[in-house]
């Protein structure tokens, strides 16, 4: 049976919680001033495209997670004890899960339309007419809320009675439980993960290929269209990075944790300890991704670049008309 001395809880202490505030600082900032230039187009033209909607709807995923990763580190930074009762550990990890894969879906939903809007312009116009933004909105927050309700009746404790109301990020060392969690890991895997990562790098290839490829009427790519082409392969590359490294280690993850759970590991805690330390490394990049997207914000979104525009032309403005009213100071003082 493998020995008890294989816990890698110091390692979880030290990671878990240097990642877990870094990323809600840096997300916390940049969805706030994503939140305030999103009200501001709101305020002027008192209506969102589609694309916004789509934008805005996750923000609002992405900063439920950033909210709820001061008590996951509080948990860490506190030797392990979790203090907020059953009912708030059972809701953080249905939040996390929650807000994970309606972030992934919205932003298949805007390759989606980044696609149209090059490959298929006409249908794009005719989409951002007709569609009900708003509908495609509630239709995923409604399938993600439900496919991941099964996490609510999940129990996360150990089996000690001592430990029951204190313990929460801890997987139940139960041959069942993990089982339970391998069937709904190949269900979310599969739908939550795969299918949209099949959907992105279609709309990528096809749209690189188009931005990369000149016109018959041009020689070379212009500027334009290599930022463009950049873009996609920058917002493709944070998808893969934040998202493929968790999902294929938290399968491994979890067939190792069954064979340990049925004594068929063996002696040694060295691929265990690789596993499970990996596993952590992975699921700081997974939630990473919730403070990168504002970075994807100001690249996709014209409002976004319109809005800094005007700010720094409004600030230079101000500069400019400072350093003329000094210098007409300046020359009344020589002239007296």
């Amino acid at each position: 049976m493998i020995s008890p001395n294989c816990s890698i809880k110091d390692f979880k202490e030290s990671v878990f919680p240097t990642a877990y505030l870094l990323v809600f600082i840096l997300g916390l900032v940049g969805h706030l001033v994503s939140m305030y230039v999103f009200f501001r187009v709101w305020r002027k033209k008192r209506y969102l495209t589609t694309v916004n909607q789509f934008m805005v709807n996750l923000l609002v995923s992405d900063l439920m997670l950033v909210c709820s990763l001061p008590f996951r580190a509080s948990y860490y930074l506190s030797g392990s004890t979790w203090i907020f009762g059953r009912v708030a550990c059972r809701l953080l990890f249905y939040i996390f899960y929650l807000n994970m894969y309606t972030s992934i879906y919205f932003l298949v939903s805007l390759n989606i339309m980044r696609y149209l809007a090059l490959i298929q312009p006409y249908r794009y116009k005719h989409l951002q007419k007709w569609c009900n933004g708003h509908l495609v909105c509630l239709l995923i927050w409604l399938f993600v809320a439900l496919t991941s309700s099964p996490l609510l009746l999940l129990r996360r404790y150990t089996n000690s009675s001592t430990d029951i109301a204190q313990q929460c990020m801890e997987l139940r060392n139960s041959n069942q439980t993990i089982q339970h969690l391998i069937i709904m890991n190949n269900a979310t895997l599969s739908v939550g993960f795969l299918l949209p990562l099949v959907c992105i790098l279609w709309c990528s290839v096809f749209v690189a290929y188009r931005l990369w490829k000149p016109g018959p009427s041009q020689r070379r790519v212009d500027i334009s269209r290599k930022k463009a082409f950049a873009l996609v392969i920058i917002s493709l590359s944070f998808f893969i990075i934040c998202f493929l490294p968790y999902h294929v280690m938290r399968t491994v993850f979890l067939h190792t944790e069954l064979d340990v759970s049925n004594n068929n590991a063996g002696d040694s805690c060295e691929t265990l300890w690789q596993v499970r330390k990996a596993a952590v490394v992975t699921l700081c990049l997974c939630v990473s991704h919730s403070c990168l997207d504002p970075i994807l914000f100001f690249f996709v979104g014209e409002n976004f670049r319109t809005f800094f525009a005007k700010l720094l032309r409004k600030k230079k403005t101000y500069t400019d008309n400072k350093k003329r009213i000094q210098k007409g100071a300046e020359l009344q003082n020589l002239q007296k």
